[in-house]
């Protein structure tokens, strides 16, 4: 039986929530219609809407789909590596090839036409993503690769804001993977000792080898 993704009392199908988030990726959020989602499951449009009531519910699941997939995948990567700073790039990692599929459009159709969608990314940055980096730095910290003089609440916060700075249309220009990457040295080094230091280029080293 295929499954189903529950937003309040709306339920849909994952095979309408997969295509859906492919034409926002492709095509961004403002410029897919209903009809090109029917069209492109081949079914139509009133058999569509027997499952959702409109496009706002639709985006708004697709949200929820994206951000719960992302903290499973961040949990399980901390259950994984004991590495603080390993941790940190293999998320890294699993960030940026989420992000590097998504549309220029999203994020500013979200915030500009979809404000709920806007709330959901603001709680997720505020519980879940601040605790992931939080425990993070107090486990690098009893590691002894970051230095135990930082304020995590603070570290924390600046890291959140830095790691939206590659979705931005204006810099869109720039390559995501490099961003994030000149993003995370430009933290690595803010917050680590010597140790932190050696371990992160020896972790980069050893990666780029795989």
């Amino acid at each position: 039986m295929e499954k189903t993704i529950e937003y309040k009392n709306v339920n849909v199908s994952t095979k309408i929530i997969e295509k859906a988030r492919y034409l926002f990726n492709q095509i961004g959020v403002r410029n897919t219609t209903m009809d090109d989602l029917a069209r492109e499951l081949g079914i139509s449009k009133k058999t569509l809407y027997k499952e959702i009531d409109n496009k706002a519910d639709l985006v708004r699941i697709c949200v929820l789909s994206d951000l719960k997939a992302m903290e499973n995948k961040i949990k399980d990567i901390s259950a994984m590596y004991d590495n603080a700073i390993e941790e940190m790039l293999v998320i890294n990692e699993e960030i940026i090839d989420d992000i590097k599929v998504y549309h220029p459009s999203v994020l500013h159709d979200l915030m500009k036409f979809y404000p709920e969608c806007c709330e959901m990314i603001e709680t997720h940055k505020s519980s879940f993503a601040h605790q992931s980096i939080a425990n993070n730095l107090a486990k690098g910290i009893k590691q002894g690769f970051y230095r135990e003089d930082i304020r995590i609440e603070l570290v924390t916060l600046f890291q959140i804001n830095l790691s939206m700075l590659p979705l931005e249309q204006k810099v869109m220009l720039y390559d995501t993977k490099d961003m994030f990457f000149e993003i995370l040295k430009f933290y690595i080094h803010a917050i680590t000792t010597p140790k932190g230091i050696k371990e992160f280029y020896e972790l980069i080293n050893k990666r780029d080898k795989k």
